[in-house]
């Protein structure tokens, strides 16, 4: 459970917030509502040894696992995939049961953003035979024989913006995010990012762990509108729409 701190209420379940949120609502014709979800420590830091895990507690992990609940689909990038491993999106029975009661499939596809067709086949997301795969690239390539079920949809011209349409034409409104860096950066410069959900840990990391984004400094800074902060022990939950609040 969590504590509101704004708005203040009653300690509540992370799922029943998003719920509550209706996301997919907020969607445009265009592209679905791309919400991103990162942790780091109080230094600003994505990642400890390497990997966003050690960072994240089990109220970390289970604001994930919600949004994840709630997400029509999960968009990641290849770097990703192969420092965090990834396996079925929804392992958990009684999860695939509230999405399929709220009208959504089982089990939320997984997005691969990957130009150049780099995919790491040998992560274990491809050996899970219930998990459907989704990837975009320029690039035309067939996926290698894996248990997942994937498809290849390749774009010409490609860009990020093509690939969110498609998903859109193909029904998803609420778009998980789950990074990595390099992937944000190219999404936020596009404008494409509409939300961000992020854990703040209460460590202190330091050395040349990455940050939430990559790349050079941004021409100039991103506002961010605060719609929530919930409390769970030390560790704090915010989340910011892109662009001042209204």
């Amino acid at each position: 459970m969590y504590e509101r701190l704004r708005p203040p209420g009653l300690p509540v379940a992370a799922e029943d917030l998003l719920r509550e949120a209706r996301l997919g609502d907020l969607a445009g014709d265009a592209r679905p509502y791309l919400f991103m979800n990162f942790v780091e420590s109080a230094d600003g830091r994505a990642t400890r040894e390497g990997s966003s895990r050690e960072l994240g507690s089990e109220a970390d992990l289970e604001m994930l696992l919600a949004l994840r609940t709630i997400a029509d689909a999960v968009l990641v990038g290849p770097g990703t995939i192969r420092v965090e491993g990834y396996g079925r999106l929804v392992g958990n029975p009684q999860r695939r049961e509230r999405r399929i009661a709220a009208g959504q499939v089982a089990d939320p596809p997984l997005v691969l953003f990957s130009r150049s067709f780099d995919v790491p086949w040998e992560a274990a997301v491809f050996d899970a035979s219930e998990q459907p795969v989704l990837i975009y690239t320029a690039v035309y390539g067939e996926a290698p024989d894996v248990p997942a079920p994937v498809e290849v949809v390749t774009l010409d011209p490609y860009s990020s913006a093509a690939a969110l349409a498609d998903l859109r034409r193909r029904g998803v409104r609420a778009l998980l995010s789950e990074g990595g860096p390099t992937l944000f950066r190219g999404l936020l410069d596009q404008g494409l990012v509409d939300e961000l959900f992020l854990t703040l840990s209460p460590e202190l990391v330091g050395g040349e762990e990455r940050r939430v984004i990559g790349g050079p400094p941004l021409g100039a800074p991103v506002a961010l509108g605060l719609q929530w902060t919930l409390q769970a022990g030390d560790e704090l939950f915010l989340r910011y729409r892109i662009g001042p609040a209204s």
